[in-house]
């Protein structure tokens, strides 16, 4: 299928009335055409062809293991349908926040995840594409590609092990997309493979969560002070692993 997405005025014109638009966004129906007058000039269509996608989801409430697990199996689904995107392309806020409005199938996988009640800052997050923050922690689809793309691993007989890393739970993805690796392959190669051995070393009732938090703070500090660009993903890995492993020590020793 060919990807559409949004004119600058028709997305400017539906960011702006997210609050007057509330209501529509809870429902079924195709509302976008009504809006926009009966016209089609809202929207375009781009040469970018592609697999279809449908999202995969158990309707109903999930807890964060559930969520993570849906998350796993879309990002596998999703970028693998849309692999041929160029990172410039997928970079493109209008198709994106088309996808989520115009799509009946993803947009009712929005509105089952996040949509349980109407919330204006939840619309604007997921529906939208407003920074390059929400282009890869937020918007409903966007990060889902993202997370393929900065994950897939060719050499691996599983393609996505890194990503399966990567969706250990909602916080730890949060947070390694929030560091400074995120669009650096080999970085975020590194700090999940440090993920994964730290992981190994601690026992079921020991959390990783508060541990790389922790590790994410000293890596975007060290990113700051230290040249990083010729350090290979085996040396990433060594630095995340040995803090969190310190890290680990120290409060063994409380």
């Amino acid at each position: 299928m060919l990807l559409g997405y949004f004119t600058e005025d028709a997305y400017e014109n539906l960011l702006d009335n997210i609050s007057q638009n509330s209501e529509y966004y809870s429902g079924e129906d195709d509302w976008l055409p009504k809006y926009f007058g009966g016209e089609d000039n809202y929207f375009k269509n781009s040469t970018v062809n592609v697999n279809r996608y449908t999202p995969a989801y158990n309707p109903g409430k999930k807890d964060d293991s559930q969520k993570a697990s849906e998350d796993l199996v879309n990002t596998r689904n999703l970028y693998d349908a849309f692999k041929n995107l160029t990172p410039l392309q997928a970079s493109n806020k209008y198709m994106w926040t088309y996808l989520c409005h115009a799509i009946p199938e993803y947009n009712a996988y929005i509105r089952d995840r996040w949509m349980q009640e109407e919330r204006e800052n939840t619309i604007r997050n997921r529906f939208f594409v407003t920074t390059p923050g929400s282009l890869l922690n937020d918007n409903a689809l966007s990060r889902l590609w993202w997370y393929g793309h900065l994950t897939y691993d060719s050499t691996n007989s599983n393609h996505y092990a890194l990503t399966e890393i990567l969706l250990t739970n909602q916080t730890i993805c949060t947070d390694v997309m929030d560091t400074f690796n995120r669009m650096n392959y080999d970085r975020m190669r590194g700090v999940l493979l440090a993920i994964k051995d730290f992981k190994d070393e601690i026992t079921n009732n020991e959390g990783i969560t508060d541990y790389f938090r922790e590790c994410k703070k000293y890596l975007n500090h060290y990113a700051a002070v230290t040249t990083l660009e010729y350090l290979e993903s085996e040396e990433i890995r060594d630095i995340a692993f040995n803090y969190m492993m310190k890290l680990r020590e120290e409060k063994n020793k409380k």
